[in-house]
């Protein structure tokens, strides 16, 4: 028989002792059963759902993880690392200026340029800045014209065409885009029961109009909103049924062709400034041109914290599709793009289950699964980088709504379609993230059976969103509760 000496018969005793007062880290979630909740709610088919220790790297709990359901804008955080990755978070878009021809007593015998580099957080009020500097450079006129280059990257039209087309969080994207190419419809009732419209490229400081988007209430019959596109000279018609107006309102539209909305509201503002441009016209910038100003965005992390709070769907596309450009010349559509950020994430969390057929979400047709999201999130890079971007989720109690539990928070993002919602993130303790969650429904049949392009809300969709998102809710107090209690 073999001997144990007197050292490791003590050391022994110690580790097995000690597994009685100092349980291993984790030990006790054993006990956290989940994923009753679900099953519960009838979503055990519907549903996929992971909890993960990420001092252990073990599984707490978990339903159905590797179903791959689509998950919304659940999307923007695979989006948003395939950004820090490829772009850095100190990276600046640039809009740059031009001009071509000389300034002879405030005259530019010449034209002006604009080209973009795919800024998706070009404002109206940025404009406005850079018109005033055209015009304390003592350019009075122009006798030239306005040219525009969106040739860095190609013109999509829609992020998803298969979206109502009055959707503002469905605009086209490109090299130029302006007000997250979306423009501001204001209606006001008049006594003939005829109703005054307006369109208007809205800023805080400055306002501009342009020619080409226009809308009528011409429309008695079938969708609230009609619209149609036209190749030949750029033009947005618009029409809407009035009945659904009421006496004054407003509401964001979105914009087909951002950059020759953006250059459309560019010469608007020069001419509100007393300085007239001829016509507008699409261009390449010359070489060996004068450039004139250039408009710096904020840096990406910046970009990125807006977009991931706001779930801002034309900034993630316009992000990930600049970076896809650069990885093959020939980009030319979203789906193109969102094949380059599958491939991207399958090799980062070593997985081939995932697909993305753009970068915000904004489609049934993108799938992922709770596994995947159990890599995704256990990695040092994602904890180190996405985490501080990700807004902070409120924990639902008995007690109502709350920002933390004592010392624990949550961090995440939410994805929401109809009969699709999705949710992922980190439960913090002291700001140190101690668990990451998925948390993927969708009921794709009920989606197909009540979708329609005459309403915005489909039968059943709000139903069946609240049950989904009681369920998370459940799911999280719980995972947060489980924190605190055992901290």
């Amino acid at each position: 028989m073999h001997k144990i000496g007197r050292r490791n018969f003590l050391i022994t005793k110690a580790i097995f002792l000690s597994s009685f007062f100092f349980p291993a880290i984790g030990l006790s979630y054993k006990k956290l059963n989940l994923s009753k909740i679900i099953k519960s709610n009838s979503f055990g088919e519907n549903t996929s759902f992971m909890a993960v220790d990420l001092r252990t790297n073990e599984i707490i709990d978990r339903l159905n993880e590797d179903l791959k359901l689509p998950i919304a804008s659940v999307t923007k955080m695979v989006t948003a690392q395939y950004v820090i990755n490829n772009l850095g978070q100190d990276f600046r878009f640039r809009t740059d200026f031009f001009v071509d021809g000389v300034i002879e007593n405030g005259v530019l015998n010449g034209d002006i340029y604009m080209k973009g580099y795919g800024d998706p957080t070009l404002t109206t009020d940025n404009l406005n800045v850079v018109a005033d500097y055209y015009k304390e450079n003592g350019i009075k006129k122009v006798t030239g014209n306005l040219f525009y280059d969106d040739t860095h990257l190609p013109s999509i039209k829609y992020i998803n065409e298969n979206q109502l087309p009055q959707y503002a969080y469905n605009p086209g994207l490109g090299a130029i885009n302006l007000n997250e190419n979306r423009i501001l419809f204001k209606w006001k009732r008049k006594e003939s029961s005829n109703y005054e419209l307006n369109l208007y490229a809205k800023g805080v400081v400055a306002n501009a109009q342009v020619s080409n988007i226009r809308i009528n209430t011409n429309n008695n019959i079938g969708n609230v909103y009609k619209y149609n596109f036209e190749e030949e000279d750029f033009t947005e018609n618009w029409s809407v049924n009035k009945r659904i107006l009421g006496r004054r309102g407003s509401r964001w539209l979105p914009v087909r062709n951002g950059a020759f909305y953006s250059v459309q509201v560019f010469r608007d503002l020069l001419y509100q400034k007393g300085i007239n441009v001829k016509q507008v016209r699409k261009g390449k910038v010359p070489s060996n041109i004068k450039l004139f100003k250039s408009h710096f965005s904020k840096k990406i992390s910046h970009i990125l914290l807006d977009t991931l709070k706001h779930s801002k769907n034309m900034i993630s596309e316009t992000l990930g599709f600049k970076i896809s450009k650069s990885i093959n010349r020939d980009l030319y559509d979203l789906d193109q793009s969102g094949v380059l950020m599958t491939k991207w994430f399958r090799g980062y969390i070593n997985s081939q289950s995932s697909l993305f057929l753009n970068h915000s979400g904004l489609t049934s047709g993108s799938f992922s699964n709770a596994a995947d999201f159990r890599k995704f999130l256990i990695k040092e890079e994602v904890k180190n980088r996405l985490l501080p971007l990700l807004k902070l989720i409120p924990i639902y109690t008995s007690k109502g709504k709350k920002r933390s539990l004592g010392n624990v928070t949550v961090k995440g993002k939410s994805g929401t379609m109809h009969y699709i919602r999705g949710m992922s993130g980190y439960i913090c303790l002291n700001e140190r993230p101690i668990i990451g969650f998925a948390i993927f429904s969708a009921d794709l049949i009920a989606r197909r059976i009540n979708l329609s392009d005459k309403f915005e809300r489909p039968k059943g969709a709000s139903a069946w969103l609240s049950r989904a998102v009681i369920q998370e809710r459940k799911i999280i107090r719980g995972l947060c509760e489980h924190v605190h209690t055992n901290q």
